[in-house]
């Protein structure tokens, strides 16, 4: 017969999912702002994202990347970081459909 499953040790923590899971967001939140607003301010740039309507769509594009931590999670069955990862993405959608209504 197959081995026992044995829990993977190290990395599958809750909140290390959930700090990274937020941490990827911000990175490429910025990154967005470093790669196609480079002549304004950060302060301007969320300015101008507010005016336009368009922060939703934008932190929508951001969380996209959460994918990456919680598809290595999962098929590295180290699943309490995965779901630290679907936690924060969770959070984030709820905030992402929030501000769709109430912008």
């Amino acid at each position: 017969m197959g081995a026992a499953y044995t829990e993977p040790s190290g990395l599958n923590k809750f909140w290390l999912g959930f700090f990274l899971g937020l941490g990827f967001p911000v990175v490429f939140f910025l990154l967005y702002f470093l790669f196609r607003f480079r002549d304004l301010t950060f302060v301007h740039y969320f300015q101008l994202l507010v005016q336009t309507g368009k922060i939703v769509h934008v932190m929508s594009l951001s969380v996209f990347p959460n994918l990456i931590p919680f598809m290595f999670f999962v098929r590295t069955n180290r699943f309490k970081s995965g779901r630290g990862v679907m936690a924060i993405t969770i959070l984030f959608a709820i905030a992402i459909f929030a501000l769709k209504f109430f912008m």
